[in-house]
């Protein structure tokens, strides 16, 4: 095994971390498309605080730092390099200032991750800008979706002023990851996007 997948490895082992939420990764963007009784909706972070969540992640970001200091696995610079990664999401979710923004960051630094690592395994190059690009259409389709039901709410004479703002947050981290900007920033901005979607999602559901 090449000792670049190696680390991969290990990283993913420990720093998988940044999927920090139990069921986080597999429902925490998911929106319906109708009412159903999905065992998977809502996602467990929405009953969740944000200081509850920011101790969580300082809770396993701690114990992956831990872990790397700790492998031989790993040769000194390999372990730079992961502290490295660590410390830059690190950064991310120290700047967060919503719920939506520490799961969307989780989760697209959580994939960004095993997508690096999958590509590695097979001796590929990640097309980062196609990815980003499938996310994107497939975000700007599930908002504009959420906007109607919005819509449908308000006209049946539910009070929608709760949700405007979380649809208006995701509009504007879509324009975010269409910027230009790094492949971590506008991926981020992409599940952030879909994290306020999520939370959109439950307020609906519950009217």
């Amino acid at each position: 095994m090449k000792r670049r997948t190696v680390i991969l490895t290990a990283f993913i082992a420990v720093v998988l971390a940044l999927g920090v939420l139990p069921a986080l990764a597999q429902d925490a963007n998911q929106v319906p498309e109708r009412v159903r009784g999905e065992r998977t909706f809502p996602p467990a972070w929405i009953e969740e605080s944000i200081e509850e969540l920011r101790e969580r992640i300082a809770e396993r970001i701690a114990s992956a730092e831990e872990r790397i200091a700790a492998t031989d696995r790993l040769t000194e610079e390999e372990k730079a390099e992961a502290l490295d990664d660590l410390a830059d999401a690190s950064s991310a979710f120290a700047a967060a200032e919503e719920k939506a923004e520490l799961v969307g960051i989780a989760i697209s630094r959580r994939q960004l991750t095993r997508l690096k690592f999958r590509a590695e395994r097979r001796g590929e190059t990640v097309d980062y800008d196609a990815h980003i690009a499938g996310d994107l259409d497939r975000a700007n389709r599930r908002l504009e979706h959420t906007a109607k039901v919005a819509d449908w709410a308000e006209a049946a004479g539910e009070d929608v002023a709760e949700v405007l703002p979380m649809l208006e947050n995701a509009a504007g981290q879509l324009e975010v990851a269409k910027g230009g900007g790094t492949v971590e920033a506008s991926h981020d901005a992409v599940h952030i996007a879909l994290a306020w979607m999520a939370q959109a999602g439950v307020t609906l559901m519950g009217m």
